[in-house]
Parts: structure tokens; sequence; C-alpha cells
């Protein structure tokens, strides 16, 4: 029997992964993307010959024994001779004159925090032992959820302080450390908005071993598993924007694009969920999950960032990767920020051209900072964004004067460029976090009063990211035969 036809909007991850798994199980599947690449928010792009990597940092599941590789391997993504590239640490934080670094070996992290600030030995046993045993109990449980079960008490010496941080931030965190060095790198530890116990279990699965680098980064992953989707035989439509979506009774009935009509039995959306129901479907069909969150996202609020990438005709070997520097305050969207995180490409030689290598300058940004961009005139955003660069590169060369003249300014983008290249709402990143006010959530994907249509996406569920895109992915495909 001929496997029925489905479509699929949006060439992220998501989309990609589905669109594979689909296509391994016999379905003719026809991927349609606006841009004119695949790859969404995990994407590389190249400007004046020099490669940006526009989203991987360090990449959870890289064990071959972890279910993450078993899915980066099926959908292409990681080569069967891929290599990876093992960064010493999660990051360094300076804060005036002191440095903090999250060795991946947690001893060595736990003797030099003990060495900085003996008063806090407590605390900082408390924080490297919660580390090791959360990472022991996410491989019993699976899951967040599971792990609030009393069956597990007694599995890890630490349960209580480990539970006890979804109900606080990184920053709430950190004031039960006396040293102000310690507190600034607790509450920089990650990027975005997540509470601190979704940093225990990133620091426990780095320190495991089973966070790394493929080499390479994300353009050239994303080239292999677009080369699998076409060698599998699925259909790939570029430079096509997805308008609106058609309903009849129960059923998606048509894809509406700008270049014309496209059906199928099976019409899956992984572009943002937001984004989906609003302006494709017209808001006439709520996720009630999605609704809920996204009306209370103060408790939940989005990860985005303002990212500016330069070029250093320098060594940059002596910054850690990443180093989080404590600079003079530089207002970006709404607020002023103290923190500026560098991350420079040293590692990978893709990322070093002519002499010069590529480094991110990066600052976080939520829903509101998006907003304030999106308010501004074209001359007024133009004005301000080049005021942004321009104080964030002297931050940069304030704390190493060495590369003073030998910084040149490569690409930007703030949440409006995000939100403009793939319709991410608030220009985000991630999906809505998970934070003290606001509990974990997962979606299923159906969309209630239609039977053939699903959302599959980061947005799924919270915190979003590469490792939520293609679980979703997986996930929704095992509904099919």
């Amino acid at each position: 029997m001929k496997k029925k036809k489905i479509l699929v909007l949006g060439g992220g991850i998501s989309g990609l992964t589905f669109s594979i798994e689909m296509l391994l199980k016999g379905y003719q599947v026809t991927l349609i993307e606006k841009n004119k690449e695949v790859g969404g928010l995990c994407s590389g792009y190249f400007v004046n010959g020099h490669y940006i990597d526009a989203c991987l940092h360090w990449f959870m599941g890289t064990k071959k024994d972890s279910k993450l590789y078993q899915i980066w391997e099926r959908n292409g993504g990681f080569a069967p001779d891929q290599e990876f590239i093992s960064l010493p640490t999660l990051g360094s934080f300076e804060y005036q004159g002191r440095t903090v670094t999250f060795y991946r070996d947690l001893e060595k992290t736990r003797e030099e925090l003990t060495k900085l600030s003996p008063e806090d030995k407590t605390n900082i046993d408390l924080f490297i032992d919660s580390c090791k045993e959360m990472t022991y109990l996410m491989s019993i449980v699976q899951g967040y959820r599971q792990m609030l079960g009393k069956e597990y008490r007694n599995y890890v010496r630490n349960y209580n302080h480990i539970i006890k941080s979804m109900k606080l931030s990184r920053e709430d965190y950190s004031l039960r450390f006396k040293h102000p060095a310690i507190r600034f790198a607790i509450k920089n530890a990650q990027t975005g908005y997540s509470n601190m116990f979704f940093y225990l279990d990133l620091y426990g699965i780095f320190s495991s071993g089973n966070a790394d680098v493929p080499v390479g980064g994300a353009y050239y992953l994303v080239e292999r598993i677009k080369n699998k989707f076409l060698e599998l035989g699925g259909k790939l439509v570029l430079n096509t924007e997805v308008t609106k979506v058609t309903t009849e009774g129960f059923k998606a009935k048509k894809v509406i694009t700008n270049k014309g009509e496209y059906s199928g039995d099976i019409i899956v959306s992984c572009l943002d969920a937001k984004y989906t129901l609003e302006n494709l479907l017209g808001n006439k069909y709520k996720v009630w999950r999605l609704s809920f969150v996204d009306k209370n996202i103060a408790k939940r609020p989005i990860s985005s960032c303002y990212n500016i990438y330069v070029t250093v005709e320098a060594d940059t070997s002596h910054i850690d990767v990443p180093t989080g520097l404590n600079i003079a305050p530089i207002k970006v969207g709404v607020n002023s920020t103290d923190f500026l995180l560098v991350r420079p490409y040293h590692f990978d030689k893709c990322f070093i051209k002519d002499g010069k290598t590529v480094v991110s300058l990066f600052v976080d940004q939520n829903q509101d900072d998006y907003g304030y961009f999106a308010s501004l005139s074209k001359d007024a955003y133009k004005k301000e964004v080049t005021r942004i660069n321009k104080e964030i590169i002297n931050a940069f060369v304030t704390r190493y004067p060495e590369f003073k003249d030998k910084v040149e300014e490569l690409s930007y983008f703030s949440p409006i460029e995000l939100k403009n290249r793939t319709y991410s709402s608030y220009g985000a990143i991630q999906s809505y976090s998970f934070t003290k006010d606001g509990p974990f959530y997962i979606y299923s994907g159906r969309v209630t009063g239609l039977r053939n249509f699903y959302l599959c996406s980061q947005w799924n569920r919270s915190i979003g990211g590469t490792p939520t895109a293609i679980l979703s992915a997986t996930n929704l495909a095992k509904k099919f035969k």
C-alpha cells in the first residue's frame, strides 16, 4: 500500500529530522523552507570568507551510547567517523580581578573554588556533588517529571537539594555563597533564563563527557542532514514562504505559499508554534498549554540574544571558551548589562582564516528587549545598533588591550534579525524557560480540532534548543506506522 504524502513546513532541525524519520518509514515528504538554505536557528554562514557559527557552543549527546547521539547519527548530522572537540571548561568568569572557572573536571572546580573561598566550602561541596548526582539521577528517570516521584529519593544523597533548585534562579542560588566572584559566576553561568536545576543538569552532562563540539560546527552538520534528506528521496522547496494553511472540517487541506499551493495527507508545522497558530491558522485553533505559557510569559521568559561576531588578527588561545566579563554597564535593549560573554573559536581551524580568528560577543535578551527594538523606526534602529556594537566591541578591547586595532566587525544580530529570519516568537533562540515560577511543560504536538495537522519544534517543551527539536521530531514520528 502506497504511503501517504506529508508536507513539512520549516527546514530547521526539527523539520529536517522529522522528514528523515518519515522518509525512512516510506512516506513521501515535501519540505518547504522560506530561506535559501535550511537550518533555521541551527545555522552557520560566511562573511568575507570567514565562517560564523550562529548556533552551536557545545553539543549535548556526543557519547555514542546516548539517545541523542543515536538520533544525530540516524538523521545524518553525525558522520560515521565524526570528530569532536572536547573543551576543558564550561566557562570562566572574571569579577573584580578574580576568575572562577567551571572545569570539565568537577574535582578541579571543587579544589579551586575552595581555595578561593574556604568559608564557602560546605556550599561548594553541595554544588559539585549535586552536579554529579544529577547526571546519575537523570540516567535513571529519563525525564524531569519522573524525578519528582518519591521512589527516587533514596538514589542520591542530595535529592532534596536538587529538587529545591527547581524553585531557584541562578541568581537566587548564588546568594548562598559569600564570595562575590563565585556569586557572579553562578549567576551568569549559563545563557538564558532557566533555573539552577537546569544548570546542575547541564554541568553534570558536560562533566560526564556527553557534551562536546562537532568539528565544523552548525553549517557542516546541517549540510550532512540536508544531503541525507535528499538521498532518501525527499523533495526540498526553498525560497518559498508559507502564508496560510486552509482547513475544512477536522482537516488541514492546503498550504498556501508565495509561489503556489501544496496539499498533503498530513501537514506538520515545524515553524514557531505561536506564528503557526496565529498567522497560518488564523487563530481558529488553540493549544491550551502553549496559550497559557505565552500568557504568563513573565514567569517563563524566552531567551534571545544580541550577538556580535568579530575577527581578531591575533592569537586568542589564552581566552577560555567561553569567558564571562564584568564590564561597565551598556544599555542593550530595555536594560543595561554589566555582563558580556566572549566566545573565541580558536579551538576549530574552520574559524581561523588568514591569521584572523572569529570571536562571538554575546548579551542575553528576552521578549521585552524584542519589543523595544521592534518599536524603533528604521533609522532609529540603525542608529541604536551602531551604538551598541561600538560599545560592546570597546568593552571587549578594554579587557584585551593587546587586540587594539586588530578587531574587525563581521556580523551581528539582535532579536529583530532572528525574528525576520525564522519567525521565531520574540526573536527567541530557545523556547519558554523553565524557571522557579514557571514549571517545566511538555506538549505532544496535536492541535485540537484537526486530525491531520501537528506542531513539532523546540517549542514543544521548556528550554527548547536543538536537543528538544530532534526529540520532538522523533517522538512525533513514532505516532505514524
